[in-house]
C-alpha cells in the first residue's frame, strides 16, 4: 500500500513509522528498503483484502496522475464487504491498475462490486507482448484513423484472458499510448482496438499527467 492511516491522516510510508491499514485497521509497519518501492506493510498476517496485490512501479505511476485523496479509497458494500480501489473519483468512477493475472471469477467479482470501473491492464509484463502487439497491428480504419484492426500473434492469452470482460479495458504497451479493447474473437485471434492518448485519458477521468512520465519522488528502480 502507498497509504496508510496515521492519527487519522493519509500517510506515505516513511522510515520509522508505524499506522493502521485503511481497509481492515490492523497494524502496518512502514517498508523502505533501498531496491524497492517504499510501501506499508501488515505487521502480522491478517485478512484485510484479497483483491489486492504487490504494488509495481508501473502501479505507483499510474496512480501518481491522480490526487492524493483519490488513491487507494476503501468503499464498502451494503453486506460490508469491503475492498481498496486503485483509485476513485468524485464522479465515482474506479480505475483499477491490474499488472498479475486474475481469473475470471474475480474478474467480474471486481466488476459486480465497483459498477463504474475500467480496467488499465500492464501489457509490458511478457517482454514479447508488446512487439506482438506492434505486429499484429493493421491499417487504421479509414473512417477512424485512432481504430486499429489486429490479428494476435503472440503465444500468451493476454487478449483473451480480457475479452470477456464487461467493463472498458485498456491495454498499457508503454509510450504514449493506451489501447482499448473494442472487440476481440478468442478462436481466430483477431479483435479491434482504439487508440487512446495517455494524457487524454488521464485528463478524462480527472488527473494530470506527468510530463516525461517522471518516476514520483521516493520511487526507486531494483
Amino acid at each position: 500500500m502507498r497509504f496508510a492511516f496515521i492519527e487519522g491522516r493519509k500517510a506515505e510510508a516513511q522510515p520509522g513509522l508505524r499506522g493502521s491499514c485503511p481497509c481492515c485497521g490492523s497494524e502496518v509497519i512502514a517498508k523502505c528498503g533501498r531496491f524497492k518501492i517504499r510501501h506499508w506493510a501488515h505487521k502480522n498476517k491478517t485478512n484485510c483484502d484479497p483483491w489486492w496485490e504487490n504494488e509495481s512501479e508501473w502501479h505507483r505511476k499510474w496512480k501518481s496522475y491522480f490526487p492524493a485523496e483519490w488513491q487507494e479509497v476503501v468503499l464498502q458494500a451494503t453486506n460490508l464487504e469491503r475492498h481498496i480501489a486503485d483509485v476513485y473519483t468524485p464522479n465515482q468512477c474506479v480505475l483499477e491498475f491490474q499488472m498479475s493475472s486474475i481469473d475470471e471469477i474475480e474478474v467480474r467479482a471486481r466488476e459486480g462490486f465497483y459498477q463504474n470501473l475500467s480496467w488499465v491492464v500492464n501489457g509490458q509484463k511478457n517482454d514479447f507482448d508488446k512487439v506482438y502487439f506492434n505486429l499484429s497491428l493493421k491499417d487504421p480504419d479509414p473512417c477512424d484513423h485512432r481504430i486499429r484492426n489486429f490479428r494476435w500473434w503472440g503465444k500468451s492469452k493476454l487478449f483473451h484472458r480480457w475479452s470477456s470482460s464487461t467493463k472498458p479495458v485498456y491495454m498499457d504497451f508503454g509510450g504514449d499510448l493506451v489501447w482499448q479493447i473494442l472487440s476481440f474473437d478468442t478462436s481466430s485471434k483477431k479483435g479491434t482496438v482504439r487508440a487512446i492518448e495517455k494524457e487524454e485519458f488521464v485528463r478524462y477521468f480527472g488527473g494530470t499527467y506527468l510530463a516525461n512520465n517522471p518516476l514520483p519522488q521516493g520511487l526507486k528502480t531494483a
